[in-house]
């Protein structure tokens, strides 16, 4: 049998840049070892595959594989799908303008916002809101996985756990010359039972972002992720309860920057609800841009 695939980069409009994802578009033929073989031949990030909605309300189901195994939740592959999808003229989406889904997935019924433009496209995925649990007593273990010293942690923001681990690291150019012993970081992870490493810093390329991060997810295949709209998220999130961020108004508007250090430059925007000094809700989004397009054999 033949499937329509796409490989598209997401958070970003420059192709060869960003984060690369595979998206096949009407995947309901596939059986979920077909989906995972696909997902290893294409060797991106992510994966993803869209099927027809099983729960009442949801306009489009959506399933996520790394080319290892399947994952809950996926910034970029989301971003990409909703942009090809646009790009189809599917869901409704054969003219320019501002559209609204409920996606199907592993982590609930998740809103997606699409605004479809002739020059750029744009999709946001709604996030869960974080729940943050205090990791410090951590804080030897990564610095041995790492390559760190003490002095290169910001003390100032403590290290969590929110589904990831996220450390906090004081410059930036730390983040770039980090390296990471990846076979001790997957044995911690595992141990743990973390999906993943975000290491990020409050010093930036680009003078009008919040936040740098790196990410790394070895024990699901993906050393090292180019720009993960998951981890960016929550991490806007935390660091405007921490007081890190200013607070215009009810809505902010954030980027976060990734991917830089290993040639793969993109930018999150990060969309946050506030109440009271509390988040209530947070939206990843970009753009993204078509690489290749075409028809995939599968047997």
């Amino acid at each position: 049998m033949k499937i329509r695939f796409k490989h598209i980069d997401a958070f970003t409009d420059t192709p060869l840049t960003g984060n690369p994802a595979g998206v096949v578009l009407n995947a309901d033929g596939l059986s979920e070892q077909q989906m995972q073989r696909i997902a290893f031949e294409v060797a991106a990030s992510e994966t993803a595959f869209l099927l027809h909605p099983e729960t009442p309300g949801a306009d489009i189901r959506i399933r996520w594989f790394t080319p290892t195994t399947e994952v809950a939740l996926c910034g970029h592959a989301t971003v990409a799908s909703f942009f090809a999808l646009a790009e189809e003229g599917m869901l409704g989406m054969e003219k320019q303008g501002s559209y609204k889904f409920n996606l199907e997935s592993k982590s609930g019924v998740l809103p997606v916002q699409v605004d479809k433009r002739d020059d750029a496209t744009q999709v946001f995925l709604g996030l869960p809101v974080p729940e943050f649990v205090r990791a410090g007593h951590h804080k030897l273990d990564v610095m041995r996985i790492l390559n760190i010293q003490m002095e290169d942690f910001e003390n100032h923001i403590p290290i969590v756990v929110a589904g990831y681990l996220y450390v906090p690291i004081r410059r930036l150019h730390t983040i770039f010359a980090m390296k990471p012993n990846f076979l001790a970081m997957t044995q911690f992870l595992s141990n743990r039972n973390i999906e993943g490493l975000c290491v990020f810093t409050t010093e930036c390329v680009d003078r009008t972002s919040a936040f740098h991060s790196r990410f790394f997810a070895p024990t699901v295949g993906i050393v090292e992720d180019p720009v993960t709209g998951s981890s960016n998220g929550p991490l806007g999130a935390y660091l405007f309860e921490r007081g890190h961020l200013q607070d215009p108004g009810p809505t902010i508007l954030l980027t976060g920057e990734q991917g830089d250090p290993i040639g793969r430059k993109g930018r999150v925007l990060v969309r946050l609800d506030v109440d009271n000094d509390r988040v209530t809700a947070v939206a990843v989004g970009g753009r993204a841009v078509t690489v290749f397009e075409g028809d995939m054999r599968v047997s």
